[in-house]
């Protein structure tokens, strides 16, 4: 799940049909009428994710690569933002770009699936529910090519049943697999090593659990996520993020905030 330092309010989010079910983890739609005028900060994710910021005026599309760094991400109240968020490695050739040359960068569309991107927004809005507006936007993401299974999927699943992270090298050998030909596979599916992998996978699942389980100590959620200790999961947020784990934690008495926290990174709209 995308992280900001704001909590997600007043949005629909479903899982994927099941069509999709291997490629997108789930949907999230913000309305028009939940949404502010504000900057995200959206910290790093292995995953890519597909935009459409949704108005009268326009359908704007933007593919955004995964993430190694904190970036910051305006929105605009009274825009509504439909987000398709992608399992990590499963980025839609949406582009003429691979996943290593969109890390940290984002790329406009003009067209998604053969449709125009106004014909397309019309629709959408039209449709006003996000299980409505998926039954637009299904049939379009069905028609784009996905990377076949490869090395990569292996190694996920491989790395998902170990309750510790494995270094490159023995995750190769446990898949039998040259340690180079695992940094490649990682390097085309995600574009980067599986060794940051590895780390921003673990950073999300912290954050996950600081904003799930907010009386938990940061000792505590070491332990259970497999830092060696609070001072490594500390010094791996700073390196990651440029915040400690407390700034993530929600207010003890949070007052809840017309937000919309969206996984959009990259371009401001215009």
């Amino acid at each position: 799940m995308p992280a900001t330092t704001q909590p997600i309010r007043w949005t629909e989010q479903v899982s994927a049909p099941a069509s999709l079910a291997e490629r997108v983890e789930f949907m999230l739609w913000v309305p028009p009428d939940a949404s502010i005028t504000w900057e995200h900060e959206v910290v790093p994710d292995a995953n890519a994710d597909l935009l459409l910021e949704l108005s009268d005026e326009r359908c704007r599309a933007v593919l955004y690569g995964p993430l190694t760094r904190t970036i910051h991400v305006p929105t605009r109240a009274h825009h509504g933002y439909l987000v398709v968020h992608f399992h990590p490695g499963a980025m839609p050739r949406l582009v003429d770009a691979s996943p290593s040359e969109l890390v940290n960068e984002a790329v406009e569309l003009r067209t998604l699936g053969g449709v125009s991107l106004d014909a397309m927004g019309e629709r959408l809005l039209a449709a006003g529910s996000l299980e409505r507006m998926s039954e637009v936007l299904v049939p379009l993401l069905e028609r784009v090519s996905y990377p076949p299974g490869d090395s990569f999927d292996r190694a996920l699943r491989r790395m998902a049943v170990r309750s510790e992270p494995l270094r490159p090298g023995a995750l190769a050998d446990e898949l039998h697999l040259s340690t180079r030909t695992l940094q490649r596979a990682f390097k085309e599916r995600v574009g980067f090593s599986p060794r940051m992998y590895t780390r921003i996978a673990r950073l999300q699942e912290a954050l996950c659990v600081l904003r799930a389980s907010p009386g938990c100590s940061l000792s505590e959620v070491a332990h259970r996520i497999g830092y060696a200790d609070h001072a490594h999961m500390t010094r791996e947020f700073r390196e990651l993020t440029g915040r400690t784990p407390s700034h993530f934690r929600p207010p003890a008495r949070a007052v809840p905030t017309r937000v919309a926290s969206v996984q959009a990174r990259g371009a401001s709209p215009s």
